[in-house]
């Protein structure tokens, strides 16, 4: 009761930081799918959040249960396929499906289409996955950013155990444009693998602040 008091006071003063810390300590003890949804939706409010990061935002919203729309199904899984893992836009059309969310109303042939494309995508990517060619390049180049890249195609594609550990090698190597991305991907993809201990240890270290350690310190929460 009186973190809900500091929370709502914090509100009257339009005070965000102070708000979210709060909602934090909240889910940290109190953990509910109301306060997830509140959280993520004022941190996307916060002044400096990056667009770039709306595909994460999504990734925390299914991961709370707070994906439920089927815009925002069909949103998802456009933006994982322009990303470049047609693995992780199957798992969201997939789920869509189950529940209820695609597959009906007036949208459901665009919401067809979409799935077709999906499937299309992912079995282009397993031939090239496959071929090998790819990950010579990233293993080859004198970056890292090829290898984050991959090493989550792979993850996202049923590969959990190399892909982290080609995040790892990439992010060891260095060199990457957003290494706080790097790293926000990485702690996710830990926890997703059941390594929690260690995807807490990896989130830490993201600093961003554009929003990623804002999410990063959201997943170390929901990690718990």
């Amino acid at each position: 009761e009186k973190l809900q008091l500091l929370a709502n006071s914090y509100l009257r003063q339009k005070n965000t930081g102070g708000y979210i810390a709060t909602i934090e300590k909240l889910l940290n003890y109190y953990p509910k799918k109301s306060l997830w949804a509140d959280v993520i939706s004022r941190l996307q409010r916060k002044p400096g959040f990056s667009d770039r990061l709306a595909l994460d935002v999504y990734r925390m919203q299914l991961a709370t249960g707070n994906l439920t729309a089927t815009e925002d199904y069909m949103e998802m899984s456009q933006l994982a396929l322009q990303a470049g893992f047609p693995g992780e836009a199957k798992k969201v059309v997939d789920e869509g499906y189950t529940n209820g969310a695609l597959g009906k109303g007036a949208g459901v042939d665009r919401q067809k289409r979409l799935r077709d494309l999906v499937e299309k995508r992912v079995a282009e990517n397993q031939k090239v996955i496959a071929a090998g060619v790819e990950e010579a390049a990233a293993n080859a180049a004198k970056d890292g950013n090829a290898q984050v890249s991959l090493g989550y195609n792979l993850f996202t594609a049923g590969q959990a155990t190399k892909g982290i550990s080609m995040m790892e090698a990439g992010i060891k190597k260095g060199g990457l444009k957003r290494p706080d991305d790097a790293g926000l991907r990485l702690g996710t993809s830990l926890i997703q693998a059941g390594q929690k201990a260690k995807a807490a240890q990896v989130l830490k270290t993201v600093k961003g602040t554009d929003g990623t350690q804002d999410l990063a310190s959201l997943w170390v929460l929901f990690a718990r």
